[in-house]
């Protein structure tokens, strides 16, 4: 496996990671002043924005530290349901078919894949029943279900973030999860060996 792909998936993190109160408590941290970070540049326009980017895993003067600090201490709790009833609205217009639902763009961008749609609950770890109900519309993917789906076809990034939109999900840079997802779609790294690499080596569990 290559070091190369670790060291980049280390900078992107860093640039990327937002989760201040965390970052903060590591031993190795050091607080910043919107002057450092700014140096040269034009105070006024960019105060704002660096003021929140020097938050940043990337602007700390021993970031390899600090990072190996935070890989050491994160500890991956998330727990989601793998989809959720959809509204009754579109419960209704489920019943009657509507073709306006997340389901047939999650239909449409399997097919774009080359996967047939309905033979897909096996490979995301879900029963047939609730597949066919996502499929239908009367249930809607929760993100992790839908970043399975993005990992395990290769989709790409234009497909993957318009059924993250039509499901109302969103990305949170505040989970270490999020963030390395988001580096393997952005990088199209879809090997299973390096997805499996990544999450490990951010202590993250595995959703393949």
């Amino acid at each position: 496996m290559s070091e190369d792909f670790i060291k980049d998936l280390n900078e992107y993190f860093c640039k990327k990671y937002a989760n201040y109160g965390l970052i903060s408590s590591l031993p190795s941290y050091e607080s910043l002043t919107i002057s450092m970070v700014l140096q040269n540049r034009n105070r006024i326009e960019e105060g704002e924005y660096s003021a929140n980017e020097m938050r940043k895993l990337s602007y700390q003067p021993n970031v390899e530290q600090v990072l190996k600090e935070l890989k050491e201490r994160y500890v991956d709790n998330n727990f989601t349901f793998s989809v959720r009833i959809a509204p009754f609205r579109m419960r209704v217009k489920a019943f009657f078919r509507s073709k306006k639902l997340p389901g047939t763009l999650i239909a449409e961008k399997i097919r774009k894949s080359g996967e047939d749609p309905a033979a897909m609950a096996q490979m995301l770890g879900v029963s047939e029943e609730i597949w066919k109900n996502v499929l239908r519309g009367y249930y809607i993917p929760e993100k992790v279900l839908l970043f399975k789906l993005a990992l395990l076809l290769g989709m790409s990034q234009e497909d993957h973030l318009a059924l993250m939109e039509a499901c109302d999900a969103y990305y949170n840079f505040e989970d270490a999860r999020d963030v390395v997802v988001r580096y393997l779609i952005d990088y199209r790294v879809f090997n299973r060996d390096m997805i499996d690499r990544a999450f490990d080596e951010f202590h993250i569990r595995r959703i393949l």
